[in-house]
């Protein structure tokens, strides 16, 4: 016979931390200064009462996650004497500019390279081989990162495939622990590399979606990286060969961007003139800018709540927040871009 005792138990805690960049109020309609009744009674109609307030500089851009979220809201109370208040709030979104020509590295163009010895029972094949190389890490949403890779297969087994995958992977602080989430904005996936034979990737295009700026400045608890990867998948138990590079992602393109842009859209047009604009007024950077627009990020919608709220509150519920999203081109403007 047998009579064990057993205590089992799972204990749960939660890590959270928070910041607060600004809370001002503004009272809109006070009591009647001619009246000394501690009420104000208004008539029934519409009322329309104008305010603003001034955002505080290099606050962090909006922003919502898995696990936090960055969440500016303006809320609306009228308070009724011995009944429950009526409140109205709207979320908005903030964007905090990120300019890419103030960081050298953003300009740069980068190439990274890895193999890999793929082992086959006891002998060792050759390698695997891959290049990825991007002509700047700098971009805006709405631009085209043109990828180049090379991939040289010289072992004993076929590669399944090859892809290239932009992921987002943001980070949330707290002071006792730190978590990571990474997401795919996208990805393009090519077949077979068979032995003894090579991929090439030349010049692949690859639109930004809208996304919200690197690294979140001016926020202490969430950061936002963005990596572009480079993934070989061989076929069989071995590990994938993968080559990733950090990308940043800005409100204000790079000046050599708006080059190249000019020089497709602008060059046109000097080809009809008879030599009328030099070259230095055709592309001198900063002259022209795409327009700019915002579009909803794609990849999160929030529902909006609080503690204390129930069916009396009214305002939008669910919230998306919205990014600079460049349209660059006649493509982009009639069809590929967010709404």
């Amino acid at each position: 016979m047998r009579g064990p005792g057993e205590s089992r138990y799972r204990e749960i805690r939660h890590h959270s931390a928070t910041e607060e960049y600004f809370d001002v109020s503004n009272t809109l309609l006070s009591k009647d200064p001619t009246s000394k009744a501690e009420t104000r009674v208004l008539p029934a109609g519409q009322y329309t009462y104008p305010f603003q307030f001034q955002l505080p500089s290099n606050i962090p851009s909006s922003f919502e996650g898995q696990y936090g979220h960055i969440r500016y809201y303006i809320k609306v109370m009228i308070e009724k004497p011995w009944r429950c208040d009526y409140t109205c709030q709207k979320v908005y979104t903030v964007i905090c500019p990120l300019d890419l020509n103030r960081d050298p590295a953003a300009a740069t163009p980068i190439q990274s390279q890895k193999q890999k010895k793929l082992c086959c029972l006891c002998c060792r094949t050759g390698p695997v081989s891959a290049t990825l190389s991007l002509n700047q890490r700098g971009f805006v949403s709405g631009e085209t990162i043109h990828v180049d890779a090379e991939i040289t297969n010289l072992t004993r087994r076929k590669m399944g495939a090859t892809s290239i995958e932009l992921k987002m992977t943001t980070t949330f602080f707290t002071k006792t622990k730190t978590r990571s989430v990474t997401q795919q904005i996208m990805k393009r996936k090519r077949g077979r590399v068979a032995t003894g034979e090579s991929e090439n990737w030349n010049s692949e295009p690859i639109v930004i979606p809208p996304l919200a700026p690197s690294l979140l400045i001016g926020c202490n608890i969430i950061d936002v990286r963005y990596i572009l990867e480079l993934r070989v998948e061989p076929v069989g138990p071995a590990f994938d060969l993968s080559i990733p590079i950090e990308i940043f992602i800005g409100t204000v393109p790079l000046h050599s961007t708006i080059q190249r842009h000019l020089a497709i859209t602008q060059g046109r047009q000097s080809y009809h003139h008879s030599h009328g604009a030099g070259a230095e007024q055709l592309y001198h950077p900063n002259t022209y800018l795409p327009p700019p627009g915002f579009a909803k990020y794609p990849f999160y919608t929030s529902r909006v709540t609080e503690e204390d709220d129930e069916d009396r509150d009214k305002g939008d519920n669910y919230y998306t927040p919205a990014y600079v999203y460049y349209l660059w081109n006649s493509d982009q403007n009639n069809s590929n871009h967010p709404p």
